[in-house]
């Protein structure tokens, strides 16, 4: 009897385990949820904004088909996790439209502001495509005048050395009444390739994908290589 008891068991626990197995496979799991890629896109540009301490600012935007806007980050958008973004910068997020020739764009807290090809304050920005040429150095200056006497200036700096290394470094420093204080890193570099907009830097023992854009210049528009975003950030030439 105690035979047969053990094997009724084992038949309920053995049928009761592949009963929750189909149900997980079928399911996906339900405790891993997919991550929500990014929807179609519209277009890249860029505006102009003023900030402190800095008097302007360039940032890159991405316009997506189902009216949606996002300021780019260091992310590259073929990789964007559109939940865990908007989790975690949801001041990046917003929407769009076009009336005529201009773009009204809506903040997450319901502040539209209007911006106009041609008028200063709106670009179109463009993908990598090879056929303009990186130059050899960009930097990008952010700091500014704090107030009572407080100044401080920071300087990233990025090289390509030809078509596929790199080296990048730093300089940054803060004046006060009483003290100043300055430093400087470099020595870091590798290989990288761009690929539409997204850039990967390869530092040997890592590969840190970035998002990346070309600048525009010119009437009408058209991409220059004087200024670059990478990571969200805008880099001008130092040539």
């Amino acid at each position: 009897m105690k035979v047969k008891h053990l094997a009724i068991c084992l038949a309920i626990s053995s049928f009761t385990l592949h009963l929750s197995a189909t149900a997980n496979a079928k399911s996906g799991g339900a405790c891993h949820k997919p991550a929500k890629a990014a929807p179609a896109v519209e277009g890249w540009y860029f505006r102009a904004v003023s900030g402190y301490p800095a008097a302007i600012a360039f940032e890159p935007v991405v316009l997506f088909k189902n009216g949606e806007y996002f300021d780019v980050g260091d992310e590259p958008i073929e990789t964007l996790d559109v939940t865990a973004a908007k989790s975690s910068r949801p001041k990046a997020w917003g929407t769009w439209k076009k009336t005529g020739a201009t773009f009204y764009l809506t903040n997450n807290e319901g502040k539209t502001y209007d911006y106009k090809l041609g008028e200063g304050n709106w670009f179109p920005a463009y993908p990598y495509t090879g056929s303009i040429k990186l130059k050899k150095g960009y930097e990008k200056v952010s700091g500014g005048d704090y107030g009572n006497g407080t100044n401080a200036l920071v300087i990233k700096k990025i090289n390509f050395i030809d078509d596929t290394h790199f080296t990048e470094g730093s300089n940054g420093g803060i004046m006060t009444p009483a003290a100043s204080a300055w430093k400087k890193t470099g020595g870091k570099g590798g290989t990288y390739k761009i690929y539409g907009n997204t850039i990967e830097l390869n530092y040997g023992s890592k590969v840190i994908k970035k998002s990346f854009a070309l600048g525009a210049s010119g009437s009408p528009a058209h991409p220059t290589n004087t200024m670059i975003f990478i990571g969200g950030d805008a880099y001008t030439d130092t040539e």
